[in-house]
Parts: C-alpha cells; sequence; structure tokens
C-alpha cells in the first residue's frame, strides 16, 4: 500500500517507521526537511507538499500539533483536498 505521513515529529517520526517497517512505500512531508532524513534513507520518498503526499498515496496519515496545522495541510493552498 502507498502510505502518506505528514508531521515527522516525535510522535510522527515513530509512526511512520512503523508503517516503513511494514514494507509499506511511504511518501512523508513536515515543515522541516531535516525531519524527514532518516526515513528517506530507509527508503522514503519525500514529497514537497502535503498536496505531493496525496498525489502519491493510496491513504494519508497526518500527526500535527493542533487545529490550526490540521487546517493548513487539509484546505491549504497546498494542501490533502486540493
Amino acid at each position: 500500500m502507498r502510505v502518506g505521513f505528514i508531521g515527522l515529529g516525535i510522535m510522527g517520526a515513530s509512526l511512520a517507521a512503523n508503517l516503513q517497517k511494514a514494507q509499506h512505500k511511504v511518501t512523508v512531508h513536515d515543515t522541516r526537511r531535516a525531519a524527514a532524513d532518516k526515513h528517506i534513507e530507509a527508503g522514503a520518498l519525500w514529497a514537497e507538499s502535503p498536496a505531493e503526499v496525496a498525489r502519491n498515496s493510496d491513504v494519508v496519515f497526518t500527526s500535527l500539533p493542533g487545529p490550526p496545522e490540521v487546517e493548513a495541510v487539509a484546505l491549504g493552498p497546498n494542501g490533502i483536498a486540493g
């Protein structure tokens, strides 16, 4: 399954790593590109925007700090709903 993951903080990084360990093809995005380095080294693809994550995924997970970030990722100009 092609899985997208947005938000690679403490919790999100662990969740995304577990998806990779389960052999899913994972595409990642975070506001900090460096947060994705370990995932990319393990085979994940980097997406420049949440919209790109959505285009490359069958399902998208998010691990975000609060409602403003969720709204921006979902509905922003480069959001997953776009």
